[in-house]
């Protein structure tokens, strides 16, 4: 990784007892996007906040600290990118800034996705722009991960490529 943009707020970190690391990364997500509101080119900023039985947490949370596992189909903690959890409101309130990559791209859904890519530092957001049932536009949070590796990399270029 290049050097950080300054608002940029530290990692933090997923060591220790699992309920004590889900407290940390939940009080981040409440004081970011609950309390703090963030918007998107002008857009509210959303996520899922439905809570499924025998979770005390939005399944936009999730989205954001965990990935499936491809062998159980669960959600396990992805450390690289809970990790990453404080610098999601950030990077959605900067996408304006020059070391951000900004792109709507057609999934193979039908849907136009937007991408939020700080490449030099290996994090992704995506958006989902959408009408609200009010005047103001919204922006779906659908997800945000640490980029690892070359073929993800490559990929995400890939769609840079073919951006509408």
């Amino acid at each position: 990784m290049s050097e950080m943009p300054p608002w940029l707020p530290p990692l933090i970190s997923t060591n220790g007892n699992w309920d004590e690391v889900l407290t940390r990364l939940y009080a981040i997500f409440d004081t970011d996007f609950k309390k703090g509101r963030p918007e998107f080119q002008g857009r509210i900023v959303f996520w899922d906040n439905r809570i499924l039985p025998g979770d005390k947490y939005e399944e936009g949370f999730w989205h954001l600290i965990t990935r499936k596992d491809p062998q159980s189909g669960d959600r396990l903690l992805d450390p690289p990118r809970a990790e990453k959890l404080p610098w999601c409101a950030p990077t959605i309130r900067h996408s304006d800034d020059i070391v951000v990559k900004v792109w709507d791209y057609p999934e193979g859904t039908g849907k136009v996705r937007t991408y939020v890519w700080l490449e030099n530092s290996d994090y992704l957001v995506i958006l989902e722009k959408r009408k609200g049932r009010t005047a103001k536009a919204l922006a779906f949070l659908v997800t945000a991960y640490h980029v690892g590796g070359e073929d993800t990399r490559r990929s995400l270029k890939r769609k840079y490529e073919r951006r509408l």
